[in-house]
This record gives C-alpha cells, sequence and structure tokens, in this order.
C-alpha cells in the first residue's frame, strides 16, 4: 500500500467517524476523538522524523561536503593548513 492510498484511507474512515459521533455517547465519543488525535499526530511524527532526516542529508549535499572530509573534521585530522 503506498502512502497517497493510506492517507486517503485514514481521512475517509476520520470524515466516516466524524459523521457518526453525534449519535455516540459523549465518553464515548471523546474517547474516539482522543484516538483519533493520537493516531494522526503518530502517523505525522513519524513522516516529520523522516523528513528530518532528508532534509539534513540534503543540506550536507548540498553544501559540497563529502563523507570523508566530514569523518576526518570529526576525528581532529581537518584539512591541511593554507599555504
Amino acid at each position: 500500500m503506498d502512502f497517497a492510498s493510506l492517507v486517503q484511507t485514514l481521512t475517509d474512515w476520520i470524515v466516516q467517524v466524524g459523521s457518526s459521533v453525534h449519535d455516540l455517547p459523549g465518553t464515548v465519543g471523546f474517547g474516539l476523538g482522543l484516538f483519533t488525535w493520537f493516531a494522526v499526530e503518530q502517523i505525522l511524527h513519524r513522516v516529520m522524523s523522516g523528513l528530518r532526516w532528508v532534509i539534513l542529508i540534503g543540506a550536507i549535499v548540498a553544501l559540497g561536503l563529502s563523507v570523508p572530509y566530514l569523518a576526518s573534521l570529526m576525528m581532529g585530522s581537518g584539512p591541511p593548513p593554507a599555504p
């Protein structure tokens, strides 16, 4: 299942639940809203966590820094001094 169909399925489910929530008792409606909020928050958290790494790697690549250069900077050997 691709990401777009997963989002569409969850959106349809939330809309369906939202249309039937008026018929539920208050406590059940509150619990369902709380569960829906938590599920959506967790999905967004995972997507943004992955997106954070993509942005970080993209920034490093955009700066033109290579992995061996970054490793040498982190290990303390650094680039040779300028003449």
